[in-house]
């Protein structure tokens, strides 16, 4: 589902109290919402001019590494990447809220790019289910937040998903081939591709079905990556962060990221 903003919305910074409702809603029910637009022009061009050359030194250093001209990159915790208004924006937290909690975490800060050339990837699962022995559908536990940093459309390798109950299967094993790299049953199903402007907000459920699709134009396709766990799942400590930087932050903010590596020295992505 897409949300629309309003008027009011864009100027407080704020959903509605049902709006919210509705996103965490689609969120349980289907897999993701979008919020579209979220982040204005001048936003998206400072994180761009960060960004860009920052992936082209890694990509030089290290290639791609998730596919044919497609890389995940950590992100250095300075700014723009750290902006309160990217890792905190009062929108994306209201909804992670609901579903998961305000004691939540953000465990990982990081990027994905689609280049030139790049192919499909295998559907999955970015988590396997829990306690798949049960049989039963859990809450969601864990969420990721994307930030597209430029025109996601069909041609640039917009990320293909597959909601309404792929992250509810207790057991999505059952699915895959002898090898288990492959979602049998997805050709099969419903799928949608994610198009939407810069500057939008994706949440959805980490265990939802996806894969990356072909980037047919001669630019990057890049996403802003963040996962943001329950307050008991997974360790954290994969994000350094500076004391000082860290003491600059919101409350709201040091408490999401509670237990990353505070007091280290920032680390390039080439470094991890």
């Amino acid at each position: 589902m897409f949300m629309k903003l309003s008027d009011k919305e864009r100027e407080t910074g704020v959903l509605e109290a049902e709006n919210v409702r509705i996103a965490a809603e689609q969120v349980r029910k289907n897999g993701y919402i979008v919020l579209e637009q979220v982040l204005g022009e001048e936003q998206i061009n400072e994180l761009r001019a960060a960004f860009d050359p920052l992936f082209a030194e890694f990509t030089s250093r290290k290639g791609f590494n998730t596919g044919t001209n497609r890389a995940q990159m950590f992100l250095p915790f300075s700014e723009p990447f750290c902006s309160e208004h990217v890792i905190a924006h009062p929108m994306a937290l209201s909804i992670i809220d609901q579903l998961i909690g305000s004691d939540c975490r953000c465990v990982y800060f990081a990027s994905d790019t689609a280049g030139p050339g790049s192919d499909y990837q295998n559907v999955h699962s970015d988590l396997p289910p829990l306690f798949p022995e049960l049989g039963v559908a859990l809450p969601v536990y864990s969420l990721v937040l994307n930030i597209p940093l430029v025109d996601v459309t069909e041609e640039n390798g917009p990320l293909e998903i597959w909601p309404g109950g792929t992250h509810l299967d207790p057991d999505s094993t059952r699915y895959t081939d002898i090898w288990g790299d492959k979602v049998r049953a997805a050709k099969y199903m419903h799928s949608e591709k994610v198009v939407m402007k810069a500057g939008s907000m994706v949440i959805r459920d980490i265990r939802m079905w996806h894969r990356g699709t072909p980037n047919v134009t001669d630019t990057m396709r890049t996403n802003l990556a963040f996962i943001y766990n329950r307050e008991w799942y997974g360790a954290g400590g994969g994000t350094p962060i500076p004391q000082a930087t860290y003491d600059r932050l919101s409350e709201r903010a040091r408490m999401l990221l509670r237990t990353e590596k505070v007091g280290a020295a920032v680390k390039m992505p080439w470094e991890y």
